[in-house]
């Protein structure tokens, strides 16, 4: 969140990752090795990193967005090198809070999803996500817009939540929130179809134990599926046929990832060789791209 200030609040994320460790975490699944950045980011314009999405087009792109308060914008990026190719405004969009994306291949069509889920005073009675298909990288440069937008409309089934990470199941199509809070983390789920010309009513569909939770993603095969908050990245391996809840109330794996400014953003890359994570600038570090290689 833009209001949220990880330095001031340092000690009380690592309270919380100390208690999310009392939760044995398994040692057998995949690993990834410490993180390297691919660069800077070149645009001035993104300063608020909040969201990642590996193109489905071509693997050497990554689609990011701002923070609360920007444009209807997503930008992209060369993932080799961080640098900026193009910026996308959604017509018909609005970004209240926009804090996830996530991209997926729905009917054929590589698609992004865009996620105005975040709320840090727990007020806002509706969310929204919105879906379009994917810009191809290769017709893309400077500044363009899309006008094929749909707007799916949401409320939770037990009150007014903050949450900052949205993936997709590429397996059914379904879309997952995760709130989040300092204690009590709840997955959410709208089914697919979701409706957009009704609002949607999200299921909570697990607790978790992971708290302050800024990212998620789950693998381009649907097999894997990652969580961070500002200190650490989760990783669960579904088994045969298992939901994304039911893998997730499993022990998840910690693993590499090293602290960044503000970090709220996380992807798996579209060859599945590993994932991505990026930060919100603060204190005047700029943002770096960060790539972590699957062993």
């Amino acid at each position: 969140m833009t209001s949220y200030r990880l330095y001031s609040g340092i000690l009380l994320l690592l309270s919380l990752t100390a208690c999310d460790q009392l939760f044995p975490v398994t040692s057998t699944l995949a690993s990834f090795s410490s993180g390297v950045s691919r660069g800077e980011l070149d645009n001035p314009d993104i300063t608020e990193a909040s969201g990642l999405a590996s193109s489905r087009f071509d693997p050497n792109f990554i689609w990011t967005h701002n923070d609360s308060g920007d444009q209807n914008r997503i930008f992209l990026l060369d993932a080799t090198n961080a640098k900026w190719k193009a910026t996308v405004m959604l017509n018909g969009a609005t970004n209240v809070d926009w804090e996830d994306m996530a991209a997926s291949v729905r009917n054929g069509v590589p698609t992004l999803y865009v996620g105005d889920i975040g709320d840090n005073n727990n007020q806002i009675e509706t969310h929204a996500i919105y879906r379009l298909p994917e810009p191809n990288p290769a017709t893309l440069s400077g500044t363009t817009s899309v006008g094929n937008v749909e707007r799916i409309t949401f409320r939770y089934p037990d009150g007014k939540w903050d949450a900052e990470a949205l993936m997709v199941d590429h397996q059914t199509q379904d879309l997952y929130i995760v709130s989040k809070v300092g204690s009590g983390t709840h997955l959410y789920k709208l089914p697919y179809p979701q409706s957009t010309t009704e609002v949607n009513t999200a299921e909570s569909v697990a607790e978790l134990p992971q708290t302050t939770v800024t990212a998620a993603d789950i693998s381009p095969d649907g097999q894997e599926i990652l969580l961070k908050n500002y200190l650490t990245v989760y990783y669960w391996k579904r088994k045969s046929g298992e939901t994304v809840a039911a893998a997730m109330v499993r022990s998840p794996k910690v693993q590499s990832y090293f602290p960044e400014p503000q970090g709220e953003a996380i992807a798996f890359s579209t060859d599945n060789k590993g994932y991505f994570t990026l930060s919100e600038d603060r204190n005047g570090i700029r943002s770096h791209l960060y790539f972590y290689t699957r062993k």
